[in-house]
């Protein structure tokens, strides 16, 4: 297939709002799709592999400029003033193709076979000369490129692609090439992408197989499955009533940590967080405890990795240290076990989601037995490097006598960790979805998850740093960013400086003191009050943020919606 097909579909996509538009558009395309279908459901995102897959290709906007540069002859200054204008560099290539000086006597033209398989190579180069390698590359495609589809190709190796395509969509669109496109048909396709987090495989099963084929995708070793997640309760007793089964419910600590999805067949232990990242290599202490702990030789389980501190961790009385440090965990590329030694961890098991065969669709209670069958406990050992292994902390409670739940959610506060979560026994596994009810102690300020859609450098002592950051809600309908205030508070020195360096790497445009980013850094903060305010294009602003922590497990997909800040709105 011609990549400039693919490219003709891009600029139809860009060039409408309208979400059923685009469903349209793409189902058209994945019917005649052929054996190009698992390649398009992924490079219509401007992706190249499924969502559990998070290679990292090492193309920086950097080294995306050395490639137009080498590929094209255009003067840099030029380029670069291209990329500050529009605060796209694939833009900027576009004008480069058009305006360089090189002119390529003999190209080949691009097929979609090539960009998706040459970039996905980019990845595998390492070492001495890994850097040039990339350029070269990268610089091939686009010396044989036009100037639309050198646009495109640099937005897909920077993963940015600007035309408001987001999983809903795909999934809609899918539901509507091969099924009949019923609500039924949606929620098939929802499903089978839950539990296989490659909308590849379900695309292409639901094009052989139709929704049967859909019902029979399940939970797969080494595939991580989209976590299940909780609602807030208003408060205990609220919380208590909507989770309870048969008079009782399950009330559990909520711990701030790090979600865990534990893959274990045979000697083969894989580590998975929330963001369906593999982090096995930086966990070490994790596998061993698991290859330990764990006595099913098949069985995938779900729990929090919290990190305690090193003189607390074997006491009775852990003292687990903030979420910003146990996180620097998840990045570590060297001295991985001296660090394992400083933050210390211990996995607090609450799920089990396989055990020879899936149990998603079994009920807590049953879920619980093969978890309690699956694994011993195992005493965390920081100078062996060895993780703990334990399930999480819990009570039945009852919904007429609150009391054990009241006592277990002060003693999970007063040692340092968030509150209660309250479960019903009865309930299903639902992969992605809100379910339950999550009750954390309210501080004076809400909190949410929000992106840092561009930012301003301070003043005076701070003014290396970018310490005025604008804070955008995630819109799945558009899949984009809208804006919700600016957050200039909150964070330490040490903090600023590390987040600035952060950020700095995805600055895709520079206005003086403004810069563009690419919106990747999802934050926590705080603040008083939801306001309305036409500044914003969320249409609302709010009242004095304040810095929290950043949060790495988190995509910026995974940030909070502009529906949750329309109903916090509503509720004030």
């Amino acid at each position: 297939m011609e990549y400039g097909a693919l490219v003709d579909v891009y600029d139809r996509l860009a060039a409408t709002d309208s979400n059923n538009e685009k469903r349209d558009m793409l189902a058209a395309v994945f019917e005649d799709a052929g054996e190009m279908l698992p390649r398009l459901v992924t490079l219509v995102r401007g992706r190249l592999s499924p969502a559990y897959d998070r290679t990292d290709l090492g193309v920086s906007s950097s080294l995306t400029l050395d490639a137009i540069l080498r590929a094209t002859g255009a003067p840099e200054n030029a380029v670069r003033e291209h990329w500050k204008e529009s605060g796209d560099l694939g833009d900027a290539a576009a004008w480069a193709v058009e305006n360089g000086s090189q002119q390529t006597l003999f190209s080949s033209p691009l097929t979609v076979e090539r960009v998706h398989d040459d970039l996905r190579e980019l990845a595998t180069y390492e070492g001495a000369g890994s850097q040039d390698r990339k350029i070269d590359a990268l610089a091939g495609q686009l010396a044989d490129a036009d100037a639309n589809e050198a646009r495109y190709v640099v937005r897909t190796a920077l993963g940015h692609m600007r035309v408001g395509v987001g999983e809903g969509t795909i999934r809609d669109a899918i539901a509507y090439a091969f099924l009949d496109g019923s609500e039924e048909a949606i929620r098939a396709v929802e499903w089978a992408f839950q539990v296989t987090t490659d909308f590849r495989v379900v695309a292409e099963t639901a094009r052989d197989d139709g929704q049967a084929g859909l019902n029979t995708l399940d939970v797969e070793l080494f595939r991580p499955v989209q976590v299940m997640l909780a609602e807030k309760a208003e408060s205990l007793t609220a919380g208590l009533s909507d989770a309870a089964h048969d008079g009782r419910a399950l009330c559990e600590y909520k711990y701030d940590g790090i979600r865990i999805q534990i893959h274990v067949g045979g000697e083969e232990v894989r580590l998975f967080t929330r963001r369906l990242e593999d982090v096995t290599e930086q966990f070490p202490d994790v596998v061993r405890a698991v290859r330990e702990g764990v006595s099913a030789n098949r069985v995938v389980l779900d729990g929090e990795l919290v990190g305690y501190t090193p003189d607390t961790i074997t006491t009775d009385t852990r003292d687990p240290v903030a979420f910003q440090q146990l996180s620097q965990r998840v990045k570590r590329e060297s001295d991985i076990e001296v660090m394992a030694r400083q933050v210390p961890t211990v996995v607090h098991l609450f799920d089990c989601l396989a055990e020879s065969e899936t149990v998603l669709e079994a009920p807590l209670s049953e879920r619980l037995e093969h978890l309690d069958a699956a694994f011993e406990a195992v005493d965390p050992d920081p100078d062996g490097v060895m993780a703990g292994l334990e399930r999480s902390r819990s009570s039945w409670v009852t919904a007429e006598d609150p009391g054990p739940a009241e006592e277990l959610y002060r003693e999970a506060l007063d040692a340092g960790h968030e509150g209660l979560m309250t479960k019903n026994p009865g309930a299903a596994y639902q992969p992605g979805r809100c379910v339950g009810r999550l009750l954390k102690l309210k501080p004076t300020m809400e909190s949410l998850d929000l992106v840092v859609t561009r930012a301003k450098y301070s003043e005076g002592r701070r003014s290396e740093w970018l310490g005025r950051l604008y804070l955008g809600c995630y819109d799945p309908s558009s899949d984009s960013f809208r804006e919700v205030g600016r957050l200039s508070t909150g964070y330490t020195d040490e903090e600023l400086a590390s987040l600035t360096d952060r950020l700095e790497g995805l600055i895709t445009a520079r206005d003086g003191r403004d810069v563009d980013l690419r919106p990747e850094v999802v934050l926590e903060v705080e603040y008083e009050e939801i306001q309305e305010s036409p500044e914003y294009d969320s249409g609302y602003a709010l009242r004095f943020p304040r810095f929290l922590e950043v949060r790495t497990d988190l995509e910026p997909t995974d940030a909070d919606s502009i529906e949750r800040v329309d109903d916090l709105y509503d509720s004030q």
